[in-house]
């Protein structure tokens, strides 16, 4: 009954005891297969809605599958395109399933005889698919066909649930998402910005033009991969000045760079602050170069383990 009206599952607690006994009576003891009906969730032709979203660091196209989740395609600057769809209730247990192409009524062009296995796992995303599996769906949606899940009900295997992606409206919003994978850069990506040094002068804790440019390239990031739930700024100082100065100077340049990176709608919540003074210098020297190395705050950012 996953997916259900919680009013129609929970009706059955104000109904008689003599009416369920006669309901008990009259369902039939078992049911084949031929039975039982679908779980069918699709957006109809007048509901269907595709909506493109996009930065200079991410593009995505959004897809919501009535009473059951929203469908994303998304490629982050980078990484490889991707699929997955969030649903609205946690998934309770992980299936084997399949993603088929489909005709829709009005298309007369036969569908890919090629049918994709897909594991179908618990909790919040129970779908998604890689480069390859991703870019094979998105084919199939831009042919006007329809990009169709199946997989058994985890209530009862007899059944099957069917979530097919309607490709009404999906032309116009996915020329946008095309314009918009041609000027996303290939690097600038996790790997090039996980790992973060923004500068400072010599007691100093402004933030500078450079630095500034840098920290909203970050955030930038941030906000376009969803995968990152964590930052980690540590402030640091050289070893000019006594050692508690040190410490509150790096606290201060920690924090500036914090409220900048909130400024650009960073969540804070995300964000943890750390200040070690001149006890972790980037290079152990006492000269010019070194100690202009070790005024600096680094920004470290984590990602959530993959699906």
């Amino acid at each position: 009954m996953m997916f259900s009206d919680y009013r129609q599952y929970t009706s059955l607690s104000i109904i008689p005891m003599r009416f369920l006994v006669l309901l008990v009576l009259v369902i039939p003891p078992c049911l084949n297969a031929a039975d039982l009906e679908d779980q069918l969730y699709m957006a109809g032709m007048h509901e269907s809605v595709w909506e493109f979203s996009g930065s200079d660091y991410s593009c995505e196209l959004k897809h919501e599958v009535p009473q059951f989740g929203v469908a994303r395609f998304r490629r982050i600057a980078g990484e490889n395109l991707h699929f997955f769809i969030t649903s609205f209730q946690p998934v309770p247990e992980s299936v084997d399933g399949f993603v088929r192409e489909l005709s829709p009524a009005w298309e007369h062009t036969p569908p890919d005889t090629l049918q994709l296995s897909v594991a179908i796992q618990t909790g919040m995303r129970p779908m998604a698919l890689k480069r390859k599996q991703a870019g094979w769906l998105l084919t199939s949606l831009t042919k006007g066909q329809i990009g169709s899940f199946s997989f058994p009900d985890w209530d009862d295997n007899r059944r099957q649930v069917r979530v097919p992606l309607s490709p009404v409206k999906f032309q116009k919003p996915y020329r946008e998402f095309k314009r918009c994978l041609r000027q996303l850069p290939n690097s600038g990506g996790f790997t090039e910005l996980k790992n973060s040094t923004v500068h400072f002068a010599l007691d100093v804790d402004a933030i500078d033009n450079r630095g500034e440019q840098q920290l909203a390239r970050l955030a930038a990031y941030v906000l376009a991969d969803e995968k990152i739930n964590r930052i980690i700024i540590e402030g640091h100082a050289d070893d000019q000045g006594s050692t508690r100065y040190n410490k509150r100077l790096s606290a201060r340049r920690a924090a500036n760079v914090y409220n900048y990176l909130s400024g650009k709608g960073v969540k804070e919540g995300m964000m943890i602050q750390q200040h070690y003074g001149e006890s972790r210098p980037k290079i152990a020297k006492r000269t010019a170069r070194a100690r202009a190395a070790n005024r600096r705050v680094e920004i470290n950012l984590r990602q959530s383990p993959p699906d």
